[in-house]
């Protein structure tokens, strides 16, 4: 189906579009059209030809990787208003696998449509190279942060970034997908993830309450998180 207005403007904000014009918009979305997708349901596989780029309206979307003995490593957590396999479209295949953890809205772009723009307006092209290059920072500050820190801290530091604005008292992070798949991401083993949540429970500095975790002291989370080795 294809986009309406209030659509749109939804994903006028995303990086991807911010440095168009109205009518450069207008094209872009006039190629663009709208994809719901089941809980489990594959959007694309390692591999395929790269057609489309997508802008999540609704729902969540794991980006994934297969070992060679089967097992999935998360790369990447995709959520509303947030872009995914957008720099494919200069490679040509899916690099990974994408697939609904629930069931979800996805706005397709075409990929080519998106391209031939790019080549007739020099400008939009180096705003968008500059968007690109912002993510792609932020992207490796997040690595240095998996990579240089303890499973302890990436853990802490995950549920310090899933509070919700405005509250200081104890607040509570619904976690919105399976905590196998949070583990995956923030590269632990699911053990050692439960292990950390039990310590970290045991030290009075968070409750479980089913998929809820309240955090009781946000400050001390965040000392341990700088400081823990």
């Amino acid at each position: 189906m294809p986009l309406d207005k209030d659509q749109i403007q939804r994903f006028r904000a995303n990086y991807l579009f911010e440095a168009l014009t109205d009518e450069e918009l207008k094209r872009v979305a006039e190629r663009g059209s709208v994809v719901d997708v089941s809980a489990g349901e594959t959007v694309f596989s390692q591999g395929d030809p790269c057609h489309h780029f997508y802008v999540v309206e609704w729902g969540m979307i794991k980006l994934y990787r297969v070992s060679a003995d089967g097992s999935e490593k998360v790369m990447e957590l995709v959520g509303p208003n947030q872009s995914f396999a957008e720099a494919v479209m200069f490679v040509g295949r899916y690099p990974l696998y994408a697939a609904a953890l629930e069931p979800a809205r996805l706005f397709a772009f075409d990929c080519k449509d998106f391209m031939a723009q790019l080549r007739t307006n020099v400008e939009t092209c180096f705003r968008l190279m500059a968007g690109m290059s912002r993510r792609l920072h932020g992207l490796i500050n997040e690595i240095d942060h998996l990579t240089m820190h303890s499973g302890t801290q990436r853990l802490i530091q995950y549920l310090l970034e899933q509070m919700p604005e405005g509250v200081k008292q104890s607040p509570c992070v619904r976690l919105l997908v399976p905590k196998l798949v949070i583990a995956s991401r923030l590269g632990i083993k699911p053990e050692t993830f439960s292990r950390i949540l039990a310590k970290l429970r045991s030290d009075g500095l968070i409750e479980i309450q089913n998929d809820t975790i309240v955090l009781k002291d946000p400050a001390a989370l965040r000392r341990l998180a700088e400081t823990q080795g």
